[in-house]
């Protein structure tokens, strides 16, 4: 198979580190201290999420060296213009003046704040309850893990790409990479129908396929995402957990969990103990050998202390 990459080349990763000690405030510093952005390491660029979502991508430059940024118009736009939401056409042109609805420039203590405020308008409250479950887990490690050859989305990649990857320790001198599926309660994929599996099964099951063929590759391309991060974070502004820091100088050796697990949140005490969800999460922990963890709030998972490793026999990459 081709091989999974993550990883930034050393002319990005020293532009990008040059920015975090230049004098003086910059975008890329605001980035990097800001507690709301998770940053994921792509395969030769970054994605910065907040809310669930990709609100920017930053990659190598063309010709001077410095790092390009790629966003959706669609988070520039202003989300509030009170009493002035319509626009006039005069036949031929609308009369407007384009900085009024959208941003045209980056502005220091104001932008970044604005760009991830417009993430939220956006976001399914799956991906907000995902993105708080990576904020409460400082070992997660990426987001929305195209479960491809190369490790990118494509337009077919859609259904496979898992919500999470976070870092265990697995004793002395060792690290397990474990992915996540998570899910809302009210998601009809987490239901089975009639004689049927519930479709989420059959989804963290095909995870499970990906994880037992590529597991070596993945190793190696997360060994990658550490030593990345830890670069990048050099300069101070962005703390990680020392797990991180550990694989990265592969002083921690690092394999990886062949099975998924599933995270359902996004319910209330009523349906916790109601007969119905619970005959729901029962039947999903029979079909995927109890690697189901269900909990209300998507911020009080502990992906520490919630994870069972299973079989205990599995094998390692």
């Amino acid at each position: 198979m081709t091989e999974f990459k993550r990883g930034l080349s050393k002319d990005l990763t020293k532009a990008l580190n040059d920015l975090a000690l230049e004098h003086g405030k910059n975008w890329w510093k605001e980035v990097l201290a800001n507690k709301k952005l998770l940053l994921a390491v792509r395969g030769g660029y970054l994605n910065a999420y907040s809310q669930g979502q990709s609100i920017f991508k930053v990659g190598p430059g063309l010709n001077d060296g410095n790092p390009v940024v790629s966003i959706h118009y669609k988070y520039l736009l202003e989300p509030s213009r009170p009493g002035k939401e319509y626009i006039s056409f005069t036949g031929k042109s609308f009369v407007v003046e384009p900085r009024d609805v959208i941003c045209t420039n980056y502005k220091t203590d104001k932008t970044l704040d604005r760009l991830i405020d417009a993430a939220s308008y956006y976001a399914s409250e799956e991906k907000k309850g995902v993105h708080a479950i990576a904020l409460q887990n400082k070992t997660v490690v990426d987001l929305e893990v195209a479960f491809t050859e190369t490790g990118e989305v494509g337009e077919d990649a859609r259904e496979r790409r898992i919500d999470l990857a976070a870092l265990h320790k697995d004793g002395e001198g060792k690290a397990k990479l474990v992915f996540y599926e998570a899910k809302r309660a009210d998601d009809p994929r987490l239901r089975a129908r009639s004689n049927s599996e519930a479709e989420v099964v059959k989804q963290v099951e095909s995870y499970d396929k990906f994880l037992h063929t590529s597991a070596s590759h993945l190793a190696r391309a997360y060994k990658d995402v550490c030593a990345t991060l830890v670069k990048l974070c050099s300069s101070n502004l962005r703390s990680l957990d020392p797990i991180i820091g550990e694989v990265g100088a592969e002083t921690r050796t690092l394999s990886v969990d062949q099975v998924a697990r599933l995270l359902v949140f996004g319910f209330d005490q009523d349906q916790k103990f109601g007969e119905l969800f619970m005959r729901h999460i029962e039947t999903l922990q029979r079909c995927l050998a109890g690697r189901v963890v269900a909990k209300g709030n998507p911020a009080s998972f502990d992906l520490l202390s919630d994870y069972v490793r299973f079989p205990p026999s599995a094998p390692a990459a």
